[in-house]
């Protein structure tokens, strides 16, 4: 069985399972970490390493003068303005991917 979320083990009254988010497994009582494979695979959601395309920082500076960073990481923007961590969107996110795609 194919999962999404690493597996562990649980020991509950009812006997040893193999647990992987929602998926459990009941496994002979002498399973250790290292037989986990036997009973499902671990296949992460994430790539390996982000490409270069997908992170960014940019230094930017408010109406007001003020400095801020906005940062990409794999398609998630985030800003050091107040605005971004009230509402988690800002006109300076908003600048830097219309400057992106023009």
């Amino acid at each position: 069985m194919v999962v999404m979320v690493p597996p562990a083990l649980a020991n509950l009254p009812s006997g040893r399972y193999a647990v992987a988010g929602s998926t459990w497994i009941r496994v002979p009582d002498d399973t250790t970490y290292e037989d986990l494979d036997k009973y499902m695979t671990y296949e992460s959601k994430r790539p390996e390493s982000p490409s270069d395309a997908s992170v960014g920082s940019w230094a930017v500076v408010g109406s007001k003068g003020a400095h801020y960073t906005v940062r990409a990481n794999q398609g998630r923007y985030t800003c050091t303005c107040p605005g971004f961590g009230w509402r988690r969107k800002c006109k300076h996110i908003e600048s830097i991917k219309t400057d992106a795609t023009a």
